[in-house]
């Protein structure tokens, strides 16, 4: 009986398959899954920052304002600069010079989601 018959190597390829798929997804499916949000946040001048996506609109970033916090998302705590938004005052929206793409938006402002009507929203 040995070597094992076609039918007995197949399904031993089969269940290595299944067990090498549960392994590489399980982790990923605990923290939450590849997709899903992250809610990054910065804490600045005893407010709390939301991280939001600027949506592909160019934001000017202007003079640096202070030092904050940020964390969230499995990352430790980490402290970093933080420069104001040209026509948004920083008590309603911050940048870090490291993330381009992103606005920290002070928690209770502004629900529009993303881009071009965020920045409107915040500069009312």
């Amino acid at each position: 009986m040995w070597p094992p018959g076609r039918r007995v190597r197949i399904l031993l390829g089969s269940a290595a398959a299944v067990v090498l798929l549960l392994v590489l997804v399980t982790p990923v499916a605990f923290r939450g899954g590849a997709g899903s949000s992250c809610g990054r946040t910065l804490l600045y001048a005893g407010r709390v920052y939301t991280a939001r996506s600027a949506g592909g609109t160019h934001v000017v970033q202007s003079i640096a304002v202070g030092v904050g916090v940020v964390s969230g998302c499995g990352a430790a705590p980490a402290t970093v600069d933080i420069r104001s938004i040209a026509g948004v005052r920083p008590a309603f929206a911050v940048a870090l010079p490291t993330e381009t793409s992103t606005l920290y938006v002070a928690r209770g402002r502004c629900t529009e989601p993303a881009g071009a009507r965020l920045l409107r929203c915040l500069r009312r």
